[in-house]
């Protein structure tokens, strides 16, 4: 029974752990081809395949810094990779936000893969930057003959003047492709029409959005109707992500409204697919401490009433059907207010550290005691205590008992014993009294 278990690494057939990030699907000769950014060496685009989009086959690196190059599109620019180039040193992967786990060269993002019936090629388009910093902000593309082999690098270059980061892919039921990018910053979304051979830019149809500043955009068609899927742009660190719909894909387009929770359940738009009469979201869950441990979720899309999905531990596929499996959700993540750490421990001490998926001391068991909730950090099984220490627990010690209210973003902590809230300043956590400037508390986020 094919069962994928939501972010988890994912094992290939040969043994080894995917590497596929920023995804595109391409449906093919039977198969789901999976197309993504893989930064290890001097690869940057990985396919796998699949018959059930759970076991992976690799297939190919289809695109690399050694990749051929060929001049097509007028002013692109074919560099990938600079001459001598080696490992990146921690300082050069830092300047565009990643660990030093590659070479020198083109970084690669968002890989996406058409297949164009008028001339039997692939067509991959994909966010291109220079390697040293985000400031190249163009697309590129590659053609092949075959949908998993080496791919030929035609070039990077600004459409139609704009800048382009995040993007996406689309095919039209008639056979139009368009290209979807944020622009101008990310402040905008540009939807293009492709030529007839998908290799170049035939002109700008609409600009959404304007000022709004998404990213992550995802297109899908359902019933004659458009929708389309962003986040917002906070980097690493998942957010609320919003859903659009339009009758015509340059029409109006509706304001964007919520998609999921308010970190999407960890996740960043990057691909749908259709699976029998349902359609499946995939998001990557971005590890900011380590991009290698970043993984997939997949969760059926409900459009019996606009556009949404609802947290399932485990997607079954099976025969073009999608059930789900909600799981145990009883591991939280407290997110400090107006920053991207995490309320963690070493078992004695409390901290704030930068999220990863991976570390389980930033994890805490809630547990209701005498009205109030226990934090139990996951690691030690110690309790957090109104002295920003862990603790053993014992009944009616009421330093480690906490009272849970809402507030306009997110819940506040107050402490039994000394009514006061719970805050996160540097590396301590301490407790402040009636402090506006930190009045919130922390943002309440489950594990998912």
């Amino acid at each position: 029974m094919p069962i994928y278990k939501n972010g988890k690494p994912v094992t290939a057939s040969d043994g080894s752990v995917m590497h596929c990030h920023g995804a595109g699907i391409l449906e093919y000769g039977g198969y789901y081809y999976l197309f993504g950014e893989d930064r290890r060496d001097r690869r940057r685009v990985s396919c796998y395949r699949s018959k059930d989009l759970v076991n992976w086959e690799f297939r190919n690196i289809c695109l690399s810094l050694d990749s051929e190059t060929k001049r097509h599109y007028v002013r692109t620019d074919l560099r990938l990779a600079p001459k001598n180039s080696g490992p990146m040193t921690p300082e050069e992967a830092a300047a565009i936000s990643l660990q030093p786990i590659g070479h020198r060269g083109a970084n690669i993002e968002r890989p996406k893969v058409l297949y164009c019936e008028a001339t039997g090629k692939f067509v991959m388009w994909m966010h291109f930057e220079n390697g040293r910093d985000y400031n190249a902000a163009r697309c590129a593309v590659a053609v092949c003959d075959t949908v998993d082999g080496d791919y030929v690098y035609m070039g990077s270059f600004n459409p139609v003047g704009n800048m382009s980061r995040d993007c996406t892919l689309y095919k039209d039921d008639d056979g139009t492709a368009y290209f979807i990018s944020s622009a101008r910053d990310n402040a905008d979304m540009m939807i293009y029409r492709l030529s007839e051979d998908y290799l170049t830019v035939a002109e700008h149809v609409k600009t959404l959005w304007p000022g709004q500043f998404r990213e992550a955009p995802v297109l899908f068609k359902e019933n004659g109707k458009y929708y389309m899927l962003t986040s917002r742009c906070t980097g690493w660190s998942p957010n609320q992500s919003g859903w659009a719909e339009a009758d015509a894909i340059d029409g109006h387009w509706s304001s964007i409204r919520p998609f999921g929770n308010e970190t999407t359940f960890n996740t960043q738009p990057t691909a749908v697919v259709k699976v029998g009469d349902v359609w499946l979201y995939i998001g990557d869950r971005w590890d900011p401490s380590d991009y290698l441990n970043s993984t997939m979720v997949y969760l059926p899309i409900n459009l019996e009433n606009g556009c949404s999905i609802d947290w399932a531990s485990e997607v079954n596929i099976d025969g073009g059907k999608i059930t789900t499996f909600a799981g145990d959700i009883g591991e939280l993540r407290i997110m400090l207010p107006g920053c991207t750490d995490y309320l963690g421990g070493d078992g004695y001490n409390v901290f704030t550290k930068k999220l990863a998926y991976a570390n389980t001391g930033l994890l805490w068991l809630v547990e209701e005691k005498s009205g109030c909730v226990v934090l139990r950090h996951k690691d030690s099984g110690r309790c957090l205590s109104s002295e920003g220490v862990l603790d053993e627990y014992k009944d009616g010690d009421d330093r480690l008992l906490w009272e849970l209210r809402d507030a306009d973003e997110g819940k506040l902590f107050i402490n039994r014993r000394t009514g006061k809230s719970l805050l996160a300043f540097g590396r301590r956590v301490i407790l402040t009294d009636g402090d506006d400037r930190h009045f919130g508390g922390y943002t309440f986020v489950k594990n998912y």
